[in-house]
């Protein structure tokens, strides 16, 4: 009984855990503290909006393995433990609220029996309010830990600019905000229509990787759709997987200007706790930085989406002719002020009209793509391929001498020759090249490069010719 407890050492147990900075280190300290003190087994429990929580427990003997009974309270969530006392009626003690979670002892006997108590009220204002200071000091801890995550967090997101690292980053902080022992991070794919798993924690990527969630489908697909996140317990332990090891879990949506990018998928609290509404407050504030870095990338893969609209050709994958005329202005300008060579290439297919009306447009295009393919091999690394127009082509060469414009102009006509020469469609080119001499324009060398492919075709096709711009 309590009123057989020292009143001293009660003193004593209820400053030490008010003295605890973690609530976890204050409720396992009360409850060994207190078994002793009465000499009965005792467990703490809590509950907030997430149902009843086993806390901790405690034996008023050490020696040997000791456990609690099963308690009878419907709504409790504790380990099914097989009953070590003798007395099967226990009785929760309210001990008021710590951490935002109201807090109970359990203690064997009647109701009757404790309410007889004399010591009782002493009791649980001592230990209410040594929770509460515990509680508060928590908190704090909490609070200050956060800040510092935040902070650091923050910043890393502002610093990274690879897609996979930030989603790595992005989970990995949560996951351990939250002391998840299991996360995962599904990120939607406009491409797929659904959510690709693109980090875990946990568990290997490898094994998820392949996966594809559609908009709905499931937990995350319904907190994807819906963008409300979502802090419960699985319908129970028969509908779990094998690797959870609890059935709390918190998913949470990554929503940027009311559209979401990804989904933050976390289970298993490594205390094997379930989460609470301050793991729950945590992860949607990491989640809202974490959306305007996803927010960005997407916006800079946009950008980088519509650039390349603007620049290349969408049959051959080449640059296209505004792209080339705005280019070849700049080598003109560059090999003006540097004193370099600079020549152009003008490449023609040879009786295109001809594949076209034999084979139609769709093998037509596979032939300018393939042709395409076969101009970016066979060229410098800094050469530029562009599609002019049509069955036409252009190649600028910055620092390229007519003797190596010569011989790159004639390894693209044999290769080309080489590679339909038992196709059907036996595809052969003609090749201008024009080179640039002092004072001529961009104009002026493309008009030079025009005459020589022109030269080309008079000579009988499938060869290459040069021409020089005159000065002015």
């Amino acid at each position: 009984m309590i009123s057989s407890a020292n009143p001293i050492s009660i003193d004593r147990l209820a400053i030490d855990v008010a003295s605890r900075s973690t609530l976890a280190d204050a409720a396992a300290t009360l409850a060994n503290g207190l078994a002793k003190l009465i000499q009965l087994p005792v467990a703490l429990l809590s509950r907030n909006g997430n149902g009843w929580q086993f806390e901790a427990q405690g034996f008023p003997r050490e020696p040997g393995p000791q456990v609690l009974p099963a308690f009878p309270t419907p709504e409790l969530h504790v380990k099914r433990l097989p009953p070590a006392a003798t007395d099967d009626v226990w009785t929760g003690i309210p001990l008021g609220k710590a951490g935002a979670r109201e807090w109970v002892v359990m203690v064997p006997g009647s109701m009757e029996r404790w309410r007889n108590d004399e010591a009782l009220e002493l009791f649980v204002e001592h230990f209410g309010e040594s929770l509460e200071k515990a509680g508060a000091l928590d908190d704090e801890l909490y609070k200050s830990r956060f800040a510092r995550r935040l902070y650091r967090f923050s910043r890393g997101l502002i610093q990274e600019r690879e897609l996979p690292r930030l989603h790595t980053l992005i989970l990995s902080t949560i996951a351990r905000q939250a002391s998840a022992r299991t996360a995962a991070l599904a990120v939607f794919r406009p491409e797929e229509g659904a959510l690709a798993i693109a980090a875990t924690c946990g568990y290997p990527h490898a094994l998820v990787e392949h996966l594809r969630v559609l908009p709905g489908e499931g937990v995350i697909g319904r907190v994807f759709s819906s963008k409300k996140a979502e802090l419960a317990r699985a319908p129970g332990r028969e509908h779990r997987r094998l690797r959870y090891r609890t059935d709390s879990y918190m998913v949470v949506p990554v929503v940027s200007h009311s559209r979401c990018l990804a989904v933050v998928a976390l289970t298993d609290r490594t205390d094997g706790r379930a989460f609470d509404r301050r793991d729950f407050a945590a992860a949607r504030m990491l989640a809202t930085h974490a959306a305007l870095a996803l927010a960005r990338e997407h916006a800079h893969e946009t950008l980088a989406d519509l650039a390349k609209l603007a620049t290349v050709d969408a049959v051959t994958g080449l640059f296209n002719r505004r792209y080339f005329e705005t280019r070849l202005d700049a080598e003109v300008h560059r090999a003006r002020r540097q004193n370099q060579d600079l020549a152009l290439l003008m490449i023609d297919i040879d009786d295109f009209k001809r594949v076209n009306d034999t084979w139609g447009h769709v093998e037509g295009d596979r032939a300018l793509h393939e042709v395409a393919e076969l101009l970016r091999g066979g060229v410098r690394v800094f050469d530029v391929c562009a599609r002019y127009g049509g069955e036409e082509f252009v190649i600028v060469m910055p620092g390229a001498t007519e003797e190596t414009a010569r011989h790159i102009a004639e390894r693209v006509r044999r290769g080309v020759n080489e590679r339909f020469r038992l196709d059907p469609l036996t595809i052969t080119v003609s090749v201008g090249i024009g080179k640039l001499t002092e004072g001529a324009s961009a104009a002026q060398l493309v008009a030079s490069a025009d005459r020589a492919l022109i030269a080309a075709k008079r000579a009988g096709k499938n060869v290459v010719c040069v021409d020089v711009v005159p000065p002015k």
